[in-house]
Order: structure tokens, then sequence, then C-alpha cells
């Protein structure tokens, strides 16, 4: 058992690593955005779930569309669309797809 925060080097603004991966080919990934980060812009080829597991991120897309996640808040991302993270503080979400 660890704890998702362990995961990251503390000292860098943005880590991502895989935790698990599925035998049917999905897969979550640890996400680590400290204060004031951003996770810059990117687009996945298949939809996703991002869910806020501490901190708060801002979630926002090329569609224009804009949320804060709080602990327990997730957002579905769609494929092909370029988004992008914000974090006022340490932030640590999971990303399944």
């Amino acid at each position: 058992m660890g704890h998702i925060s362990e995961l990251h080097d503390s000292n860098k603004g943005v880590s991502a690593k895989p935790i698990f991966k599925s035998s049917l080919g999905g897969n979550t990934t640890a996400i680590q955005l400290l204060k004031n980060e951003t996770l810059k812009e990117h687009s996945s080829k298949t939809d996703a779930l991002l869910i806020c597991i501490d901190g708060k991120a801002f979630y926002k897309d090329e569609e224009g569309n804009e949320n804060e996640l709080n602990p327990g808040n997730y957002v579905e991302i769609k494929a092909d669309v370029k988004h992008w993270l914000e974090s006022p503080m340490d932030s640590q979400l999971l990303l399944i797809k």
C-alpha cells in the first residue's frame, strides 16, 4: 500500500506517474501539480476522466470549458480536445483512460 503523494519527486513542479494498467488496455495515472504550476496544453487519443484527490486545480480546454476541481470533483475529457491544467496550490489528481 502507498500514498499517492509519495509517487512523485517533491521538487518537480509537474509529475505524472502510471499507477495501474488494465489487461483490457485502460490505465490510471497519478498527476502532481505543485503550487502555481501548469500542465501544458496537450490532447489524448481517447476519452478520459480526471479526478481531483487533494488541493485545487483548474481544467481548461480549447472548447472554452473551464472547471475548478476540488477534492472529489471530476471532469470528463473528450478525445482529441486540447486541454491544460493550472494549480494555485499543491494538488494531486488521477487520470483514468
